[in-house]
């Protein structure tokens, strides 16, 4: 038989298993713990992904809603931008319609600036923007510009001069009319594909380039170009002789979308 443990060892053996639970004990509340906040730091992922992707569901909605409102409201604009200038310079008009046209048309460029902006910081906030190369004279964009200030210079009676530069040789195919359009004739086939009379005529939108100015001008893709400044259009060599008659000045355009008659100006570039 073994000897009796004195009291110190029976303290001394007493106070070593109390330590033993008591560190299992802390592991164990330690282990919950850490579970605890596990469990906890996936649930606040979890919710900050929901956030970040109804964020991202809102923006792209804003963009859309942006980019279809200044759509909307560009079209109109636009025309009514061409129609005012073709008031104020091909019609003979008294002082006092002369003073309201400008108004108008001093108003109109107010918020076409307006909706650039807001297009602008709707691009600058949306997506990776879409770069297009075109292939372009410098010669033909320096008379182009000179014949805009020249044209600007005399509605605001300032007198300038421009010296012509001679030809690089740089030069390229550019669009018809300098639109930033894609054509094709219109035929009875393209017609019936499109739901529209087999008589139709003219030429069928099937490109638009998103930063030309026939974009800016409302044109869309499926659209049929009927008439330039009134005058028959059946080939891309009527549309671009229509054009060049028309310098610098804007051109009104008849669109036939989808079986209706449509009036847009459009501003050569």
């Amino acid at each position: 038989m073994g000897q009796p443990l004195t009291n110190n060892q029976i303290q001394t053996e007493t106070s070593e298993r109390d330590k033993a639970v008591s560190v299992s004990e802390l592991r164990f509340d330690a282990k919950q713990r850490v579970e605890h906040l596990i469990e906890q730091l996936k649930l606040r992922s979890a919710e900050l992904e929901d956030a970040n992707r109804e964020l991202r569901r809102i923006s792209h909605y804003r963009s859309l809603f942006l980019a279809r409102m200044s759509h909307e409201l560009r079209t109109p604009l636009t025309s009514i931008l061409g129609f005012s200038e073709i008031l104020l310079e091909q019609e003979e008009l008294t002082a006092t319609q002369s003073r309201f046209c400008k108004k108008i048309q001093d108003s109109g460029f107010q918020l076409q600036t307006s909706l650039n902006q807001l297009v602008d910081l709707s691009r600058l906030e949306g997506e990776q923007p879409e770069v297009f190369l075109q292939e372009f004279s410098l010669r033909e964009v320096l008379r182009e510009s000179c014949a805009a200030v020249a044209r600007a210079a005399h509605i605001n009676q300032v007198r300038g001069r421009s010296r012509a530069v001679e030809d690089d040789g740089a030069s390229g195919e550019s669009d018809p009319g300098k639109l930033g359009l894609r054509l094709e004739p219109l035929t009875p086939a393209l017609a019936a594909r499109l739901n529209l009379s087999r008589e139709a005529q003219g030429l069928l939108v099937t490109g638009v380039d998103p930063v030309g100015s026939a974009a800016e001008a409302g044109i869309r893709e499926n659209d049929v170009i009927e008439e330039v400044n009134r005058q028959q259009v059946r080939s891309v060599a009527d549309l671009r002789a229509a054009i060049q008659r028309t310098g610098t000045k804007p051109a009104l355009l008849l669109i036939n979308r989808g079986g209706a008659g449509v009036f847009l100006t459009v501003r050569p570039r």
